[in-house]
């Protein structure tokens, strides 16, 4: 009788034993997975605000694409893109760059700035998360965008103006 309860208490630790390492296994198994999400969720959250704010700009600028109406110069010493418009024979500038962390957007009639106290901070904020933004004329209708965000991450962009004589002032 003594044999068969040794057995029984041999078998229930060798169950319990297996048990345990598939649970443990499990385990690990489901913490390395919250890591491996955990970087591909901030990998899609980075390439998403890259996305965003090139895709962002170009619209405007496609949208705004008129011969000379496009340029790239800085508003107090930020890298800008001004934008120009006319509405009923006045006209206006939209000016895209990044400041204290944003993409920010600023619309004022043109030439007006230091006339009303414009600053980078008067802006309107587009986008979070943008540590750099920078824009250059790279030929008379050709415009480089480069980008950087508070995570690492940068892209860049070049942007081809279709406008009949699109050149950039």
């Amino acid at each position: 009788m003594r044999k068969t309860v040794k057995g029984h208490t041999i078998d229930v630790v060798f169950v319990l034993s297996i048990a345990c390492a598939f649970a443990a296994s499990i385990l690990m198994v489901l913490m390395l997975g919250v890591g491996v999400y955990g970087n591909i969720q901030k990998t899609a959250d980075v390439q998403f605000n890259e996305r965003v704010c090139l895709s962002y700009i170009t619209a405007k600028i496609h949208r705004n694409d008129v011969a000379g109406y496009v340029r790239a110069a800085e508003f107090d010493s930020v890298s800008a893109l001004y934008l120009d418009q006319e509405f009923d024979g006045v006209y206006y500038n939209t000016i895209i760059y990044a400041y204290d962390g944003r993409l920010m957007e600023l619309f004022c009639e043109k030439d007006q700035m230091e006339n009303l106290g414009l600053t980078p901070e008067s802006g309107t904020p587009v986008l979070s998360d943008v540590d750099y933004v920078a824009f250059e004329a790279v030929k008379p209708n050709l415009l480089l965008v480069e980008y950087r965000d508070s995570d690492g991450g940068e892209g860049s962009i070049y942007v081809n103006l279709r406008s009949e004589g699109g050149d950039m002032i």
